[in-house]
Formats: C-alpha cells, sequence, structure tokens
C-alpha cells in the first residue's frame, strides 16, 4: 500500500507543493486504493492506532505532502472523519458502487454529510442525500444547499428510523427535503445565479 500511494501521490505532484484541485483529485483516486489495499471489517476500521499508524509511520511524507504538519487530526486518529486515511478508507466504502457521486462532492460536502453521526452512519442515507443534492438541476449555491439540507435532514431523524424505510423511500424522502430546501433558499434571499459550488 505505501508504493502505491506513494506513486499515486506523485501522479499529482507529490514531493511539490500542489493545489486543491490535485489534493482533492488526489484524494479520490486514493480513496479507492486505501479500501482495495485495507480489506477490513467496520470494527478493524474502527481501530484508532491503525490509522494513527498509516499516518505517522507508513505514510508520513504523503500526510505531510497533503495536509501539512498544522493539523493533528490529520495525523493522529482522534475523529476518523477527519484523519487523512481513515476518512478515505470510510469515503471508499460509502460510496462503493456509486464513486461518481463521491467524485461530484467537494471537501466541504463530505463534511457535511460524514462529520454528522446520525447521517454519516448510514452509508445509504449518506449516497442518497448527496445524489440528490449533486443532481440539482436548479442553478444553486452548492453549500447553501448542502448545509441547509443535513439541517433539514438531522431534523427528521430525531423523529424517523430510516432504516424501516426501503431503498426507494428514502431516496425519495432525500429528494423531498432538497427540493423543501431550494424553496426555502429561493424565498429567504435573492437567488443568485452561478453561485459558488465549493
Amino acid at each position: 500500500m505505501i508504493d502505491a500511494v506513494s506513486t499515486l501521490a506523485g501522479e499529482y505532484g507529490f514531493p511539490e507543493l500542489a493545489g486543491n484541485d490535485a489534493r482533492i483529485s488526489f484524494d479520490r483516486d486514493a480513496a479507492k486504493v486505501v479500501r482495495g489495499h485495507l480489506d477490513l471489517s467496520w470494527a478493524e476500521a474502527g481501530n484508532r492506532d491503525l490509522w494513527s499508524f498509516l499516518s505517522l509511520v507508513a505514510l508520513p511524507h504523503v500526510t505531510m505532502w497533503r495536509f501539512g504538519p498544522g493539523n493533528k487530526e490529520r495525523w493522529v486518529a482522534t475523529d476518523l472523519t477527519r484523519h487523512t486515511w481513515a476518512r478515505l478508507w470510510w469515503q471508499a466504502v460509502v460510496f462503493a458502487g456509486h464513486e461518481h457521486i463521491l467524485a461530484a462532492l467537494s471537501e466541504s460536502d463530505l463534511n457535511q454529510l460524514l462529520e454528522r453521526r446520525s447521517i454519516g452512519g448510514d452509508p445509504r442515507l449518506v449516497r442518497e442525500i448527496a445524489r440528490a443534492v449533486t443532481e440539482l438541476t436548479a442553478d444553486a449555491a452548492r453549500r447553501a444547499v448542502i448545509r441547509d439540507v443535513t439541517a433539514r435532514l438531522r431534523r427528521y431523524l430525531a423523529f424517523l428510523d430510516v432504516r424501516a424505510l426501503s431503498d426507494q423511500q428514502v431516496r425519495e424522502m432525500c429528494n423531498a427535503l432538497t427540493n423543501e430546501t431550494v424553496t426555502r433558499l429561493r424565498t429567504d434571499a435573492p437567488w443568485q445565479p452561478g453561485g459558488s459550488q465549493a
């Protein structure tokens, strides 16, 4: 895995400084590599020592290139949703078979989805809300949409167990919530064509 990740990083400019787009593209491809080399159960993937070992011992050169020394969570697995390698493994697992959805998401989008445990703990829910947001045909400001729809979804989850819903029902719920968000945003503020998709 060390060689595979290091070689991939080289394709995106390692060891030279790389721009944000290159680093995000590296993450998307590295997620597949990490998942392919680490055949872990979900319980094993929750082992913080494993991820800290990867960033501190096995891949410190790539971890440094990707995030630098400033953020401890990228190195020490105190929060698996923020750790350099753990987050990529989970992204690959959650979006397995739906990589086109993952590719359409920004880092900010993924933070909104995966760092909120009531949403991020259910891969089906993450995929469907991500699908609804990325397939919007409205010229919407993505950041505003995803922030509002995740807050809206979290309120629903206080009263609804999505495990009782079929795949189609989850998809319909996510589409409906996303449409509600777009309607609210259009009502509350002047619509900004060409809004940021960051």
